[in-house]
C-alpha cells in the first residue's frame, strides 16, 4: 500500500493506527447475481485455493532473489515473468499488447543535491537558504533562476493560483499542515498540493517552493510518464524561517526575488509492465463488459531505492531487502490463485473478468493510472475493480495494542457502491466477516489502486485483512510470517464475490446518497457523456 499519495511532499509518518470495529455488517442483500446455493462441483473450485499453493508462490515472489522488486528494477522485471508464467498455465487469454504484458515507456529521473543556496534579494536586505535545507523534487533541466519576482501563497489555493499572473516569477507556498488535520482534512489537502503543483508547472512560473517545517529524507527518484517529464517547473522544498514569515505578513514578500542554481536531473528510460490475463465471458449479451481482480506487485526495493517509504533504520539489521511479502506479494499472488480456481468454474461466468497486476504502486499508483488511460476494456465497459492489498497477515494493530484479524477483512469505501454487499454476501456464505472499519473504511479508499479505477468512475474497492500490521514498510515483512490458511479463506471468499458480480445482470452503481461518492459519480458521467477522464502520472 502507498505511504503517501504524493510522497515528496508531505511528512514521513506510520499509518494510522485504528479502533477495532466489531460491528459486522448488516445491509440488505440487494445485489444483483446468484441466490448464494453453491454446487458441488463449484466447492471444489473454491477449494482448491490453498494455503500451500499461496505459500509456494509467494516464498519465491517476496525472496531475496527478487530484490524487494522496485519500480523500476530486474527484480520487478522477473516478478512480471513470473505472474504471466502463472496466467499462461492457468489458461488465462493474453490482455496486454506483449502477450500478458500492458508495456509503459517511463522516465526514472534522479535528482541531484543543489549545489547553491537559494539567495532572497530586496531593498531592504538580502538572507539565504543553505543547500542542506532544500530538497530539489523535480526539475526538467538545468537551469539558473537569476532574481525571480516571489509571489506567495499562504495555502496552495488553486482559485488564488489561477486568478495571479505567475509567469516567469518564483511560487512561494506554504506546505499544509498536515499532522494538525483530521483524517479527511489530511486526503483533501494531499489532492489540493497534488493540483496546486500542476497548475504551477501550466502556468510558467519559473519555480515553485515549497516552504516546510521539516525536510524528509529522500532517494531523489521520481519516475514519471514521457510527456510529463518533458516539462517540469523546478520544485524545491526549503526549510526557512524568513520564507516561513511572508505567510502571516504577505506584505513583507513585496518587492523580494529569488536565484537559485538548478542541477540538471539524471533520466534514464524505464519501461515496465502490468500484467494482465483474461477470463472470457460466455454470456453474449455481458461478455465485452468486465470485472477486475487487481492488485499490485511491487513493492520499495531496497535500502538504497527505499528512502523516505522505508520505516525500518537502516542500521538496527544487516538486512537491506524490503521484501514486501504482505504489501501487496499477498495481494499479487492471491490473483494469480483466484484467477487458476475461476478458470475452471462452470459454467463460465457471463461477463470476462481481468486478473490484473499493477506495477508501481508504491511510486503513486502509476500502473493502475496507466491501466486507466490505457484499458484493454472500455471504461464504460468495467462494471467493478476488486482491489486487493495486504491480505495475508492477520497480526493487526490496532489502537497500539494487537488485534489478530481471522476470518476477517475491511473494506475501503464500504458505503461508497453496491459491490461491498457482493462481498458481505459472500463472506457470509463461506463465514468470512466483511466489515466496515469506521477510520479505515474512507481514509484508505485514495491509498491505493483502486483509486486510479474510481477516478475514471468505476466503482473500485481495496479489501485488506490489516491495515498496519508490525513490519509494515519494513524489512521484517517476509513470507514466512504470511497466514496461508486465513489467506486462503478470504480469497475464496473473494473468489465467490467475482464470480457473482460478473454473473449479474445489472452493473452496481455508486451510492448517490454518500457525498463522499460525488466525484467518483461526476467522473462517471464524462465517459457516458463521451469525455475522457485523464489520470496523472507522476509520483514518487
Amino acid at each position: 500500500m502507498t505511504l503517501s499519495l504524493y510522497s515528496g511532499l508531505i511528512p514521513n509518518r506510520r499509518f494510522l493506527l485504528f479502533a477495532l470495529a466489531a460491528l459486522a455488517c448488516a445491509r440488505s442483500a440487494h445485489a444483483q447475481g446468484a441466490a448464494g446455493i453453491i454446487s458441488p462441483a463449484q466447492k471444489s473450485v473454491l477449494a482448491s485455493i490453498t494455503g500451500s499453493e499461496l505459500k509456494g508462490d509467494l516464498s519465491f515472489l517476496a525472496s531475496d532473489a527478487l530484490e524487494g522488486r522496485y519500480t523500476p528494477s530486474s527484480g520487478l522485471d522477473v516478478a512480471a515473468e513470473f505472474i504471466a508464467s502463472r496466467f499462461r498455465a492457468a489458461g488465462l487469454k493474453p490482455g496486454g499488447g506483449q502477450d500478458y504484458f500492458q508495456v509503459a515507456h517511463m522516465v526514472d529521473r534522479s535528482m541531484p543535491k543543489l549545489p547553491t543556496p537559494l539567495t532572497a534579494q530586496s531593498k531592504e536586505g538580502s538572507f539565504q537558504a543553505a543547500p542542506e535545507s532544500m530538497l530539489l523534487f523535480n526539475a526538467s533541466q538545468a537551469g539558473k533562476i537569476d532574481r525571480a519576482p516571489v509571489v506567495v501563497f499562504a495555502a496552495p489555493d488553486l482559485d488564488a493560483l489561477n486568478r495571479a499572473d505567475v509567469a516567469g516569477k518564483a511560487v512561494v507556498v506554504r506546505q499544509p499542515s498536515f499532522e494538525k488535520m483530521n483524517q479527511d482534512e489530511v486526503v483533501s489537502a494531499y489532492q489540493k498540493m497534488i493540483a496546486f503543483t500542476r497548475q504551477v508547472n501550466r502556468a510558467n512560473a519559473t519555480v515553485e517552493i515549497i516552504a516546510t517545517p521539516q525536510l524528509v529524507p529522500s532517494n531523489g527518484r521520481l519516475l514519471t510518464a514521457d510527456a510529463a517529464a518533458a516539462k517540469a517547473t523546478p520544485v524545491v522544498l526549503v526549510r526557512n524561517e524568513h520564507l516561513t514569515s511572508w505567510f502571516d505578513h504577505p506584505a513583507e514578500a513585496h518587492g523580494w526575488t529569488l536565484s537559485l542554481e538548478i542541477p540538471a536531473p539524471q533520466d534514464r528510460p524505464a519501461v515496465v509492465k502490468n500484467v494482465i490475463g483474461i477470463l472470457p465471458g460466455s454470456e453474449p449479451s455481458l461478455k465485452h463488459t468486465a470485472v477486475l481482480l487487481t492488485a499490485h506487485y511491487d513493492h520499495i526495493g531496497t535500502t538504497d531505492t527505499a528512502g523516505r517509504m522505508a520505516l525500518t533504520p537502516k542500521d538496527v539489521t544487516e538486512d537491506h531487502i524490503y521484501n514486501g511479502a504482505n504489501d501487496d506479494g499477498s495481494g499479487a499472488v492471491s490473483v494469480i490463485a483466484i484467477a487458476r480456481a475461476l478458470a475452471n468454474w462452470k459454467p463460465r461466468p457471463k461477463r470476462s473478468i481481468v486478473f490484473m497486476t499493477f506495477f508501481g504502486e508504491e511510486r503513486g499508483e502509476l500502473g493502475s493510472k496507466f491501466y486507466g488511460e490505457h484499458p484493454v476494456f472500455p471504461i464504460s465497459d468495467t462494471v467493478a475493480d476488486i482491489n486487493l492489498e495486504q491480505i495475508g497477515r492477520t497480526d493487526e494493530i490496532r489502537d497500539g495494542k494487537p488485534a489478530p484479524q481471522v476470518n476477517a477483512a475491511s473494506l475501503t469505501g464500504f458505503d461508497y457502491s453496491d459491490v461491498t454487499d457482493y462481498l458481505v454476501r459472500a463472506g457470509k456464505q463461506l463465514g468470512i466477516s466483511v466489515f466496515k472499519d469506521p477510520e479505515a473504511s474512507d481514509l484508505y479508499f485514495t491509498r491505493s489502486d483502486n483509486d486510479a479505477l474510481a477516478q475514471q468512475g468505476v466503482p473500485a474497492h481495496t479489501i485488506c485483512v490489516a491495515f498496519d500490521y508490525p513490519d509494515y514498510h519494513g524489512l521484517g515483512d517476509e513470507w514466512q510470517k504470511i497466514d496461508y490458511a486465513n489467506m486462503a479463506r478470504v480469497d475464496r471468499m473473494i473468489a465467490l464475490a467475482l464470480i457473482n458480480l460478473a454473473d449479474s445482470a445489472n452493473a452496481p452503481h455508486w451510492n448517490a446518497s454518500n457525498p463522499k461518492t460525488a466525484p467518483f459519480r461526476q467522473a462517471q458521467q464524462k465517459w457516458k457523456a463521451g469525455s475522457p477522464v485523464v489520470a496523472d502520472q507522476t509520483a514518487q
